[in-house]
């Protein structure tokens, strides 16, 4: 599957002129049949329901309506928007949509409250349900598809047999969103240029966090957690930390994109047009900046990893990176804020971090004992934890994946989450190792680029890869931004290598 013929690995150049496979999701009727479904639901409930006296269900209603009539057109453009505003849904906690009214004519329901990134959650979901019923002869072919199929199956009983199912059904949902948006990307973004597409949304969708993040700054609106006076960032999240792992995700793209992308340079010239390699690096020193200021050392050591390895591939910039990067140490040693941060890991006193993640680590393995086959249910933890503890407020955040599945799924959820996790770096190194070395010439939106694909192919590795690092002291598969866009570049990277590799076959 991964043997691509016809291709020199010492070739640095290989022109592509055009695709010749058809963009997959152009033009799919069904989303007209359930664009019809839908109006005539939503009218019926217009007249005969309690909708009317509900504005912001009625603009989302209308919302929804005109992305099934933009799937129509094209579907993947639909999933590269909803994947662009995802980072400012997230922290929309305060515009709580009542969807019970849509319910009330059929179900004993009145009321029924659901976020706007939980809504983009189902969307998602709800999405690839099409996407993949259209193609349901072939997901077996999917990488990971039995081993998604079956930590989804693992996950489901143990949320059936949790008594905490309201919080668990929203968990649910954000598990299952990673894992749909992997398929939407495996069959939708399949091409080199939608890959380049995913790669700069991506990049785009920091802009709204991002002005968030300056307004904050120059007002003073920081966020200041209960048991310390650090003012820290957080742009449209609901947190600093995961304000940091998505700048972390932006970060390692743009890094990978700064080397691997450029625009095709006239003969004339040698080198890069040189305003838009100034305009690289700034967008790069930019998000790193409010990267630091995030105060995030997870997604510092994240990024730092990122840097390492991107260094590895690319000889030439490895004491660049050594100097530039010992000398910013040095100076983020002359600020207190960032020194007593850095040097705050190695800290161990009864209310420094470590100390306090070690207490809910024994709690939660405590209580994990009582029901080791499978667990209390997904979602529980934070609940679990409160009634160990005996009270409604303290630290309830498992800050370890591994310590996270065991106490909500046990063994079962244990094996899940290991099995997913070496599934998704097993295809990613695999994929990455195979594909050929050299640049690639692509026509992207009338613009002439020079691509080592290659070099990009890192990205989901490295997302992976520094995951399972991070997952010592940190729950990224509750970071569930960093979730979707890490399972999307893996589908995606992966649907365009099976793509490369049936074209290499049949040339």
């Amino acid at each position: 599957m991964w043997y691509y013929s016809s291709v020199n690995p010492t070739t640095n150049m290989r022109k592509i002129t055009q695709e010749n496979e058809q963009e997959q999701g152009r033009k799919s009727p069904v989303y007209i049949y359930v664009l019809l479904v839908s109006a005539a639901f939503l009218f019926y409930n217009l007249f005969f329901g309690h909708i009317s006296d509900n504005p912001k269900l009625l603009w989302g209603a209308f919302i929804f309506l005109a992305l099934l009539l933009w799937a129509y057109l094209d579907v993947a453009y639909v999933f590269l928007a909803t994947l662009f505003f995802l980072p400012v849904l997230i922290g929309q906690n305060n515009y709580q949509i009542n969807i019970g009214s849509f319910l009330g004519s059929f179900l004993p329901i009145s009321e029924l409250y659901i976020d706007p990134f939980s809504l983009a959650s189902l969307f998602l979901v709800f999405l690839s349900g099409i996407e993949l019923l259209k193609r349901i002869k072939k997901l077996a072919q999917a990488p990971l598809f039995f081993i998604l199929s079956l930590v989804i199956i693992l996950e489901l009983a143990t949320f059936v047999t949790s008594k905490y199912k309201l919080t668990g059904a929203v968990f649910e949902l954000y598990l299952l969103a990673g894992f749909m948006s992997y398929f939407l990307g495996y069959f939708l973004l399949v091409s080199k240029r939608n890959y380049l597409r995913l790669i700069f949304t991506a990049l785009f969708s920091a802009i709204i966090p991002s002005i968030f993040a300056v307004y904050q700054l120059a007002s003073g609106n920081y966020l200041y957690e209960g048991d310390s006076t650090l003012g820290r960032i957080t742009g449209t999240f609901p947190h600093s930390n995961t304000y940091g792992s998505f700048l972390f995700i932006i970060l390692t793209i743009a890094l990978a994109a700064s080397f691997a992308i450029r625009k095709k340079k006239p003969k004339k010239e040698k080198t890069e047009s040189k305003n838009i390699r100034i305009m690289k690096w700034a967008f790069i020193f930019f998000m790193g900046a409010l990267l630091l200021l995030t105060f995030s050392r997870t997604a510092w050591i994240g990024f730092a990893l990122s840097v390492l390895a991107i260094a590895i591939m690319r000889p030439k910039i490895r004491i660049p990176i050594v100097l530039f990067g010992s000398l910013g140490i040095t100076v983020l040693m002359f600020f207190e804020k960032f020194r007593d941060r850095i040097f705050g890991i190695f800290d161990h006193y009864m209310y420094d971090s470590m100390y306090g993640r070690y207490e809910i680590w024994d709690m939660a393995l405590y209580a994990a004992r009582k029901k080791p086959m499978m667990g209390y249910g997904i979602g529980s933890f934070e609940e679990v934890i409160r009634e160990v503890q005996g009270k409604e407020t303290g630290n309830v955040y498992p800050h370890n994946d591994t310590v996270r599945f065991f106490l909500e799924g046990g063994l079962a959820g244990v094996f899940s989450y290991l099995l997913y996790m070496a599934g998704a770096i097993f295809y990613a190194a695999k994929s990455f190792l195979k594909y050929p070395k050299g640049d690639e010439t692509i026509d992207f939106f009338g613009t002439e680029l020079t691509v080592d694909f290659k070099l990009l192919g890192m990205i989901p590795l490295m997302l992976f890869a520094i995951m399972v690092v991070i997952s010592m002291v940190e729950a990224p598969s509750m970071d569930f931004v960093y979730q979707i866009f890490a399972w999307t570049m893996l589908g995606s990277w992966l649907g365009m290598n099976r793509k490369q590799a049936v074209q290499s076959k049949s040339s």
